[in-house]
């Protein structure tokens, strides 16, 4: 396998957990290339670019999902200000709902990632960007307005973030 064709993979499914769930058969060989931390790195930021840029325009799970997972795999504090940045400039509508997004924040979503952006961002130790976060989370649960059916969810929503500070 090529450089190339291992970027290619990596920008197809993102991060070895999509390799792992989606069963590509070329995960082995994509990690016994050893590639560079930073050149997975600069990888993982042009996938993470694409994930932003289509929950810009709609909301859809799997970017959300994409997006977390990278950050969870990478933990590189630029993808985390990027994601946050993004998600701080989002305009709320019909496509894209408050809901969803405060879902991946708290990493509620049916992921098999133990933690939410919330999360990462209080483990960068950069606590301006945490409480930044935090701020708008807050905020963001508070305007959630759902049908009987989620209530229960927003109400955990509410819960989960009392336990941060």
């Amino acid at each position: 396998m090529t450089r190339e064709e291992a970027k290619r993979i990596y920008l197809k499914n993102g991060c070895s957990a999509f390799f792992l769930a989606r069963g590509e058969d070329r995960y082995e060989e994509f990690r016994e290339m050893h590639i560079p931390k930073e050149k997975l790195e600069e990888w993982a930021a042009e996938y993470l670019k694409d994930c932003i840029d289509k929950i810009s325009i709609k909301e859809t799970r799997d970017n959300y999902s994409s997006a977390n997972l990278v950050i969870a795999e990478h933990h590189s504090r630029g993808n985390l200000k990027a994601f946050i940045d993004m998600l701080q400039k989002l305009k709320f509508g019909d496509e894209i709902t408050p809901y969803a997004t405060c879902y991946s924040i708290l990493g509620m979503r049916n992921l098999k990632v133990n933690c939410g952006i919330l999360d990462y961002a209080k483990e960068s130790k950069d606590e301006e960007l945490y409480r930044s976060l935090l701020k708008f989370t807050r905020t963001l649960v508070e305007k959630i307005q759902v049908e009987d059916d989620k209530k229960q969810a927003v109400d955990e929503m509410k819960e989960l973030l009392s336990y941060y500070k």
